[in-house]
């Protein structure tokens, strides 16, 4: 009878037990379908969009404009955020000492001018008088060949003939002498003219001066920067995706540009650029000493919205990496 009944408990313990290795067994697999699942499901949310840090810059990229000479900034013509155009003068640098040169030179100028009409006037006078003595000796030379005139007068006839000649050879070539002076002269105006233009601050094409980094009476030296220009243009917004997902762009990819916050929609747009390498973040980078050495790639997005967005202003753009896209 104790036989029986110890055999009886040992049947029941490794029924529990059987029924517990199951029920462990068949939780381990529900947990490790979850888990699959919930993997596939964040997989699956992390390549739908890709998101990037980035700013609102103009498609014709913007220019740091440079003083071509040294100088104390005299006046500031365009305010900034003014549209002008192409070759308007923005500011002007003291060009005192050039235009000083330029009144020197232009009056040089006229005074040789006045040289050159007189050395003009006197060629026109010679060649009057060259051509009165011509017809003289030949007159003097057809008289004589019938012994109607002397051979004195002849020789003098033909004197005051070579003599002519001789003095229009010297009016011409001093003619052309002041011509060349002139010339130089000229060649001297118009480098003055172009040092007095390096003075001036112009504008490279249409577009609008963003920022002066110089105020009336400070001074620059050349090629140092003066004012950032933004060239007129489409506004576009660039940004930077983490190399993780480089692979994942293409060109036609739609995306929402939104605030720094990401609360509020700025514009929509698609991918128009695309970088063929990966590079180091930039200013768009969380920290500047981030303990990861990551890569991102640059993507240019076009703006279906224009109106009231600002330059360089701070944005994040969600790309939609679902879409259809454009080879």
């Amino acid at each position: 009878m104790q036989h029986i009944k110890n055999n009886t408990m040992f049947n029941l313990t490794r029924i529990i037990l059987i029924s517990l290795f199951l029920a462990a067994c068949s939780g381990t697999e529900e947990k490790a379908a979850t888990d699959k699942t919930d993997t596939a499901s964040t997989s699956t949310a992390v390549l739908s969009q890709a998101y990037g840090n980035g700013r609102i810059t103009s498609a014709s990229k913007l220019a740091q404009l440079a003083s071509p000479a040294s100088g104390v900034v005299m006046e500031i013509i365009k305010k900034e955020n003014e549209t002008v155009r192409e070759g308007d003068i923005l500011a002007t640098l003291n060009t005192a000492a050039e235009e000083a040169e330029i009144s020197r030179i232009i009056a040089t100028i006229n005074k040789q001018r006045a040289s050159n009409k007189i050395a003009s006037e006197e060629v026109l006078e010679s060649e009057k008088k060259l051509l009165k003595r011509k017809r003289d000796y030949e007159r003097s030379l057809a008289l004589s060949k019938v012994n109607a005139e002397t051979q004195d007068a002849l020789e003098s006839a033909s004197l005051e003939y070579e003599l002519e000649k001789s003095n229009l050879n010297n009016e011409l070539n001093e003619k052309k002498v002041t011509n060349t002076e002139l010339q130089a002269l000229n060649a001297q105006l118009k480098i003055a003219k172009a040092k007095r233009d390096e003075k001036r601050i112009i504008a490279p094409s249409d577009g609008k001066v963003l920022e002066w980094l110089v105020t009336k009476g400070e001074g620059t030296q050349a090629n140092s920067s003066v004012a950032q220009f933004a060239p007129k243009g489409a506004l576009i917004a660039t940004c930077e995706i983490d190399e993780l997902l480089a692979d994942e762009l293409r060109l036609g990819q739609s995306v929402n540009v939104r605030s720094q916050d990401g609360r509020k929609l700025i514009s929509t747009g698609k991918v128009i650029y695309l970088s063929d390498f990966l590079k180091r973040k930039s200013i768009f980078g969380d920290a500047a000493s981030e303990a990861e050495d990551r890569r991102v790639r640059t993507v240019e997005i076009s703006l279906d919205q224009q109106q009231n967005l600002l330059i360089n202003s701070r944005v994040q753009c969600e790309i939609d990496l679902t879409q259809p896209t454009t080879k």
